[in-house]
């Protein structure tokens, strides 16, 4: 079990250093217009009231990326994450509509500057809820962050009407030695890193990280990690 999730993870974390060369590389505004299989989807269904926050990863704004879907790559398409409903969308340029794709056959994927992960169906880790990850980081560990936004809705105190909002929640994993730790704090990879304890711990010490707010805990983490690959 342990050499088929390295295999596994082998062949899924190349997304750090590009994707499979293999692959056959669209650029959609160019060679595929909107005659490709990526356009063939339904359309992201919409929320049909006011909220505040965003069911989206990090910004309700679409940003430029590329994905594997199908099997086949395509670059300079407009991404973007749902987290709510943890939903890759396609938003086509010309018209405006969003599409939802369909998660099956979504591979590696990119949003910005920001790399993500399918882990689900055929490609699912033991251990792991199936979805979207996004890779933090990928040494001789990996660091996955699973966006989450959570939908509430309550009474307004002056009883006129209902509030809506979403708000957020991210949970870390870390992936090591064919192992998946869930990663909460960041004391907890000391725990993991038992053969490095002692210098994990004095890191965090010297660099003041035994608490960290949640917008801090990305660079924070992956600080850590990139710590303990060279130490």
């Amino acid at each position: 079990m342990k050499k088929l999730f390295q295999v596994l993870l082998c062949g899924l974390f190349l997304v750090h250093s590009g994707f499979l060369y293999s692959q056959e590389k669209y650029d959609y505004l160019q060679r595929a217009g909107l005659n490709a299989a990526i356009f063939r989807g339904p359309e992201a269904v919409k929320y049909q009231f006011r909220y505040q926050g965003t069911p989206y990863a990090y910004t309700e704004t679409f940003s430029l990326g590329s994905l594997v879907y199908n099997g086949v790559k395509y670059e300079g398409v407009e991404l973007n994450l749902n987290a709510h409903k943890d939903e890759l969308h396609l938003r086509i340029a010309s018209s405006g509509i969003v599409l939802e794709l369909d998660k099956d056959i979504v591979g590696d994927f990119v949003i910005g500057s920001r790399k993500f992960l399918t882990l689900a169906g055929k490609n699912a880790v033991e251990g792991l809820p199936e979805g979207y990850y996004q890779v933090l980081y990928k040494g001789g560990a990996t660091l996955l962050k699973k966006n989450i936004r959570t939908f509430h809705e309550r009474l307004q105190s002056s009883g006129n009407g209902v509030f809506r909002y979403f708000d957020q929640s991210n949970r870390y994993y870390l992936l090591k030695d064919g192992q998946v730790y869930p990663v909460g704090r960041n004391k907890d990879f000391a725990k993991i890193y038992k053969e490095k304890k002692k210098a994990v711990k004095g890191f965090i010490r010297q660099n003041r990280m035994r608490f960290v707010e949640m917008e801090e805990k990305d660079p924070a983490f992956v600080a850590i990690m990139e710590f303990a690959d060279n130490k």
